[in-house]
């Protein structure tokens, strides 16, 4: 039963982890574009 309660403790904090990090890239390339039409 341990086992899986690890597997899913663990799917869960991917899901989490690649969420997060999508949803950060997606703003710093959205920041990153907007500073480009502005300094053209």
């Amino acid at each position: 039963m341990d086992f899986l309660l690890e597997a899913l403790t663990n799917w869960l904090k991917e899901m989490l982890v690649g969420g997060i990090m999508s949803n950060l890239s997606g703003m710093f390339d959205s920041v990153n574009q907007q500073v480009a039409d502005i300094s053209v």
